[in-house]
């Protein structure tokens, strides 16, 4: 079977993480959104469609699939920012058929010709009798994503398989053991209680628990993540090499970010090689326990919820002592150092500082990324490189 991943023309909706990478690519909890497609279809042929402007960084991140085909044949097409779930394709449709959740076009089975006539414009409807509702979650926009945590790593820790004996982690107190994975070469220190009556916690390989910690799930922490003492954590997602402190409380980052210190952070999604100073907390309700509305595209957007945070860029950076608004977005290569709260819409590469806005200086920029990525033994590739110069210069 083909099957084509794409995202629609509504990606700007999941900034400041969509702006530098496709929607699928985005994190859901142990795997991306892509992730979980290519475990429900292992066999199959994947093709992904992106903006143009993602079109090489896209093909250098999976060089061992198709990307942006001109030809397409019949398959099953999917959108990239839905979190699939695999019990409904247990039987694949018969004829063509289109897929929907809650009245929102998420995918489609179409013939070549079909498949031909939408891949030239998405935003139209397939001329399609057939319809399914599927219960597969469409995630518009990132606090979507956040809203699935629970059932998300539910439904991921099937994947794993749980080895781990609870007498050989000293001191260490465990709640609900059966619904706790621990991988390989992770450390413990005694005085921390992991607590999954909530929801089943994963813990990657190679990951470092300082004492007095509390975990609480459900809760995911990535390969080679460092989770400092006296820190509490609970239903959230932390991605591969992270370094963590302080309260965290229904957030997802991407990974290779940095949240050391004290400070809450709450509701809130980060990217990649990001980095909050000391003390950089956020707000993630209203005094007045009203809806948080949000400005995102130019335009309000009403998220119907009363806790939510923050959504901050890659390589974005705060000092110490930095205070986040609830509704808060702050564009990727940012830094932050102002006394009161920043404006609630920061854009990409600006430089605020005590109350002024102006733009990063793009060789600094790329002075500060490779000594940051360096720590971690990584660096920007070329084609990287040139997608920010892109993104900046049309600021």
């Amino acid at each position: 079977m083909n099957i084509y991943v794409y995202e629609n023309d509504e990606t700007s909706n999941m900034s400041p993480l969509s702006n530098n990478r496709a929607t699928f690519d985005i994190r859901i909890g142990s795997e991306t959104f892509l992730d979980r497609i290519k475990i429900i279809f292992p066999n199959d042929s994947i093709s992904l469609f992106v903006r143009d402007e993602l079109e090489a960084v896209t093909k250098e991140k999976h060089f061992n699939l198709k990307v942006n085909p001109k030809e397409v044949d019949e398959g099953i097409w999917l959108l990239g920012n839905v979190i699939w779930n695999k019990s409904e394709f247990q039987k694949l449709p018969g004829s063509e058929t289109l897929f929907y959740n809650n009245n929102n076009l998420i995918g489609a089975f179409l013939s070549k010709t079909s498949g031909k006539y939408w891949l030239k414009s998405k935003s139209l409807t397939p001329k399609v009798e057939k319809r399914s509702e599927l219960k597969s979650n469409y995630c518009p926009y990132l606090w979507d994503i956040l809203t699935e945590i629970p059932d998300t790593l539910s439904n991921e820790f099937e994947e794993f398989k749980n080895n781990f004996e609870v007498s050989a982690y000293t001191g260490v107190e465990f709640i609900n053991p059966e619904s706790i994975f621990i991988g390989n070469n992770v450390k413990i220190h005694p005085t921390v209680l992991i607590n999954a009556e909530n929801g089943p916690i994963i813990i990657d390989s190679n990951v470092t628990i300082q004492g007095q910690t509390y975990l609480e799930g459900p809760l995911y922490i990535g390969k080679s993540s460092l989770v400092k003492p006296l820190t509490q954590i609970k239903n959230s997602v932390l991605g591969p090499v992270c370094k963590v402190g302080g309260e965290i409380d229904t957030v997802i980052i991407q990974g290779y970010s940095n949240k050391v210190h004290e400070g809450h952070l709450g509701d809130s999604f980060l990217g990649k090689w990001v980095n909050l100073g000391s003390g950089t907390q956020n707000s993630n309700l209203k005094n007045n326990y009203s809806l948080v509305n949000l400005e995102l595209n130019n335009k309000t957007v009403e998220t119907n919820k009363i806790h939510i945070g923050t959504f901050i860029g890659d390589h974005t950076k705060t000092a110490i002592g930095t205070k986040l608004n609830s509704g808060s977005i702050i564009g990727l290569g940012s830094m932050i150092a102002t006394y009161g709260f920043p404006p609630k819409l920061i854009k990409p590469f600006t430089w605020y500082i005590n109350g002024e806005e102006r733009k990063v200086i793009l060789d600094k920029f790329f002075k500060t990324t490779y000594n940051c990525m360096s720590r971690r033994k990584k660096k920007l590739s070329d084609l990287e490189i040139d997608l920010l110069k892109n993104i900046y210069n049309k600021i």
